[in-house]
């Protein structure tokens, strides 16, 4: 595409780079992007340094401009260095800083990238040819579809990653994207004109992939994802507890806007909305209520059978205490928190077989959880045991109630 048939003042490509270091980012140079694209492709690059101390002064360069967005009603300060590199700083993580260098890109094309993640250099390239090449698409580099070849990932975080996938595909419904939380993508500025990104963490191109299938005008746009093996030398960017909630959060909040969006404008729906609300509380209320009982339980018959049958090992006491706490707890949520009466053996059975296996799957996910957390992010253990007991028993309840009891995650 020549100069020629664009805006004055506009280019073919925004590439914009972000990163959390004050003067460079941790694998991709800017320059070295810019030798990456064609020299016939007009292009600029923005790296955005984000998520800095307030107090801190972080400007990466010392000649400060005024910079106006595509717009013309606000104004950036920025500075250039002597390559012609555009930075600029934000506030936020990577979706703030994505967002800023939006707004003061240029392009007619946008290609975001996470600048502190070891991209090769050939997915460059490909992903902007394919753009240019198919205009109403999404182009992905991906760590997870076909073609690109095994990764030597620890066993717990390539596990949590695991299921992080599964449920923005499954849970959101973009099925097709093998890589929905992707830290570099490219697609054509004005597409995201469409759509109003609210989100302020890490899941960028999750939020976007998502209310971009819930638009009718968006139907047309095909989603490509150019796959690409990481080089495990480099390491993996640190998962702790706040990304883990930022993920969490963001899944819930695009969850809560497809079934807004279905009913906008719609009164009854709200009224319904609210209902479901208390509803929802109310069980989740009661669930909880019911754990709680089910640990004096646990306490008092495992006490009880070291302490009065005799040659009972504690270890055997404890075991029947479990199973006992468990069933009381089965029992109390199928009558009271989820109201189920029908107690045919096939049925019942059924139920209590899922009840036990999701179960100690919350406590696999709890030990998992505790150990990511300290010997990962070094978190101390009893903030670690906190947090992870309140992830494990949340989403038991969520499991449960949509697993063994049939129903609906909200109501």
């Amino acid at each position: 595409m020549s100069e020629d048939v664009q805006t004055p003042g506009s280019c073919t490509v925004s590439i914009i780079l972000s990163t959390k270091n004050t003067r460079d980012p941790s694998y991709i140079h800017p320059q070295h992007i810019e030798q990456l694209v064609s020299e016939q492709i007009s292009k600029e690059v923005i790296v955005v340094h984000y998520n800095q101390s307030a107090n801190e002064d972080y400007a990466p360069y010392n000649s400060n401009d005024l910079y106006p967005n595509k717009n013309g009603r606000e104004k950036f300060n920025i500075s250039v260095d002597t390559n012609g590199i555009i930075h600029v700083n934000a506030k936020g993580k990577f979706t703030s800083s994505i967002l800023k260098g939006i707004e003061i890109s240029k392009g007619q094309f946008i290609l975001a990238m996470d600048a502190d993640f070891p991209y090769p250099d050939e997915i460059i390239p490909k992903m902007i040819n394919e753009l240019i090449n198919s205009p109403d698409s999404i182009i992905i580099a991906s760590k997870y579809a076909k073609g690109r070849t095994s990764q030597n990932v620890p066993f717990i975080r390539n596990n949590i990653s695991k299921v992080g996938r599964i449920v923005a595909r499954h849970g959101l419904r973009v099925k097709e994207v093998h890589d929905p939380l992707s830290g570099c993508f490219t697609l054509a500025s004005d597409l995201l004109k469409s759509i109003q990104i609210e989100g302020t963490g890490d899941e960028i191109l999750l939020e976007i992939l998502v209310k971009l299938k819930r638009d009718a005008k968006s139907n047309n746009v095909t989603i490509k994802e150019i796959a690409f093996t990481h080089d495990a030398k480099y390491g993996s960017k640190k998962l702790d507890f706040g990304r883990i909630k930022s993920y969490s959060m963001a899944v819930w909040n695009l969850y809560r806007y497809g079934e807004k969006s279905k009913f906008q404008n719609d009164s009854t729906y709200i009224e319904q909305k609210k209902h479901k609300s208390i509803l929802f509380l109310s069980k989740a209320g009661r669930f909880f209520t019911v754990g709680a009982s089910g640990l004096a339980v646990n306490y008092v018959v495992s006490f009880l059978l070291s302490n009065l049958v005799p040659n009972i090992w504690y270890i055997q006491a404890t075991l029947v205490g479990i199973l006992v706490s468990i069933s009381s707890n089965f029992i109390l949520n199928k009558i009271w928190t989820f109201e189920d009466r029908d107690f045919s053996l096939r049925h019942f059975f059924r139920q209590y077989s899922l009840f036990l296996a999701l179960c100690s799957l919350g406590a696999i996910v709890q030990l998992s959880l505790v150990f990511v957390f300290v010997e990962y992010s070094h978190t101390a253990y009893a903030v670690s045991l906190i947090i992870a007991v309140i992830i494990a028993s949340f989403s038991n309840f969520l499991l449960n109630k949509k697993i063994t009891f049939g129903e609906k995650i909200w109501e």
